[in-house]
């Protein structure tokens, strides 16, 4: 999984095996060591209560909560990503956005045997 912060944005992207880990157990944990003893974990969470997506942040995790339709979503067609607004207390609110990772069309040296065939052929 990976993130990418910007404002009030939060997009997290998934590679086929995090839509799996995410299909068996509900959830999925990425962490980053920020310097000795300091870890930011980032999880996508399945919340089978929740109404619609939210995020919560508490020592040093951040964790999207997604309910059980955007869940289905993302599991089982092959729509590219689900998204809300949640509100975080800012004018707008926080816009969260789950999308699978999609191959890229032009060069990249990272492996992307994992990512989604995206379905545009050319940039």
């Amino acid at each position: 999984m990976k993130i990418r912060i910007k404002g009030n944005s939060i997009r997290l992207r998934l590679t086929k095996r995090d839509v799996q880990a995410l299909r068996e157990t509900g959830k999925v944990t990425e962490s980053t060591v920020v310097s000795p003893g300091n870890v930011f974990t980032y999880i996508l969470q399945k919340n089978t209560e929740a109404p619609k997506m939210h995020c919560t942040f508490a020592d040093g995790n951040m964790t999207v909560h997604l309910p059980h339709d955007k869940l289905c979503i993302l599991i089982y067609t092959d729509e590219i990503g689900v998204q809300d607004y949640a509100d975080n207390g800012e004018e707008g609110g926080l816009l969260l956005l789950v999308e699978k990772d999609l191959k890229c069309l032009d060069t990249t040296s990272e492996d992307q045997s994992d990512m989604y065939d995206n379905p545009k052929t050319s940039c």
